[in-house]
């Protein structure tokens, strides 16, 4: 199940496969490669230039990051579509179809694994088949009561139990509204060996994972396999890691996310900065020693999330990673549609909230944080290194970290694996 899917065997055998299938898709008599091969070569042409067109040109579907290179897989992949009823029809015999119909999924094949190789989204067979939060039962709940010891658990003061599991548990829970109005698909919560104990540890910190656009919480754990990183960062601290939870970032049914932003299309700061942190404090008991404690990372959508929170709620977050994040929120129709769809027009509602207006107007001594972008990320480097100056400016404790890969899991997992030590010192799970 721990196959790799984007370095190794199958990648390079997936490429091989689909270059023979399409090898067979263009082989035939010569009237057939001469005449039907070069009208599906110009029908695959147009098709790809159209898909550019939206995609980049009309609609916005993507940026400069997206690499160039995969609009020529894409280019054979709609020639196989083409070919293959053609290429059918010239077939004689079951075998010869069944080659045409198995040659069309290796090209279709081929062409997804080179994506899945410049994203890094599903790393290994496990990645691509599990459900994460869904073979863990029921989140273990730990009441807060009043009058409980809140005493943070560290290295310095913890012993672990002779029961501990030697990995964590990934559980998914609705964390309800509870003021913000707010709507939410189900959250992930990764809960540390430590919490799982008998005796269990006590108040620890709170990591905030925000995912990107499109995605879904689920994208953590797949390419960037949170759960072990989370539980290797564990094993090399006695159980000890923080508590992570992952809101879902789509606002429901709502096809407009919220940004990360209090709109006319809902409460999504809110809900993120309040309702979430009340629900993790009553309900895991953990986070109960105030901003010292809690920490909000994401990459792409989500680190523009996690600098957005850090700026806008800095009694809250006061310690955030930006992982290849955009240094403002952005829609596909530009900033007068995102005015207009989400602020009635009102560019200043948007700047009073948007992170580089505001560091421009308040200074941040109290927090700290990381801005991380890929070496090769055509868009997002230049942004952030625009964050980071503005955060400087501001007085923020803020590093500036180049990662190499471009805008995929390869930046943006090492983005949260490699600063995991700061982010324990800076949470107090280590100490200062």
């Amino acid at each position: 199940m721990n196959l790799a899917l984007t370095t190794g065997a199958v990648p390079l055998a997936a490429f091989a496969l689909g270059v023979l299938g399409l090898c067979w898709l263009c082989a035939g008599p010569p009237r057939y490669v001469t005449r039907v091969v070069p009208l599906a070569l110009m029908g695959a042409l147009a098709g790809t230039v159209g898909l550019f067109v939206a995609a980049e040109l009309l609609l916005s579907w993507w940026n400069a990051s997206f690499p160039r290179y995969l609009y020529l897989y894409s280019a054979a992949g709609i020639l196989a579509v083409l070919l293959v009823v053609p290429r059918w029809r010239l077939s004689r015999g079951v075998t010869a179809r069944i080659l045409t119909v198995l040659s069309t999924a290796a090209v279709l094949l081929g062409s997804a694994s080179a994506a899945n190789v410049a994203y890094g989204q599903y790393p290994t067979i496990q990645s691509l088949v599990e459900r994460p939060g869904e073979s863990s039962g029921e989140v273990p709940l730990r009441k807060a009561v009043p009058g409980q010891d809140t005493t943070p658990s560290t290295e310095a003061n913890w012993t672990p139990p002779s029961d501990m599991p030697s990995e964590g548990g990934v559980y998914k829970v609705p964390i309800p509204e509870s003021g913000s109005g707010y709507a939410a698909g189900p959250s992930l919560v990764y809960l540390p060996p430590a919490y799982l104990g008998t005796p269990h540890a006590q108040n620890l910190p709170v990591l905030l994972a925000l995912h990107g656009q499109p995605g879904g919480p689920a994208d953590w754990f797949a390419g960037g396999q949170l759960q072990q990183v989370m539980d290797d960062f564990a094993a090399q601290h006695h159980g000890l890691a923080p508590v992570v939870v992952i809101p879902d970032l789509s606002g429901g049914s709502n096809s407009n996310w919220s940004l990360c932003l209090d709109s006319k299309q809902g409460r999504g700061a809110t809900y993120l900065a309040e309702d979430v942190p009340r629900w993790i404090q009553e309900n895991l008991s953990a986070g109960l020693s105030g901003p010292r404690q809690w920490a909000a990372a994401g990459y792409s959508y989500g680190g523009t999330c996690a600098l957005q929170l850090a700026v806008n709620f800095p009694e809250t977050f006061p310690t955030f990673i930006d992982i290849a994040g955009e240094n403002e929120p952005t829609i596909p129709g530009g900033m007068q549609s995102l005015l207009n769809t989400y602020f009635g027009g009102d560019a200043g509602a948007f700047a009073a909230q948007n992170a580089l207006d505001v560091l421009k107007q308040q200074s941040f001594p109290d927090t700290a944080g990381i801005v991380v972008i890929g070496k090769d990320d055509g868009v997002y480097k230049g942004e952030g290194r625009q964050v980071y100056d503005a955060a400087q400016a501001a007085g923020m404790d803020i590093q500036l970290q180049e990662l190499p890969g471009g805008h995929s899991w390869q930046v943006w997992k090492e983005g949260l694996a490699g600063n995991l030590d700061w982010l324990g010192h800076r949470l107090g799970i280590l100490g200062p």
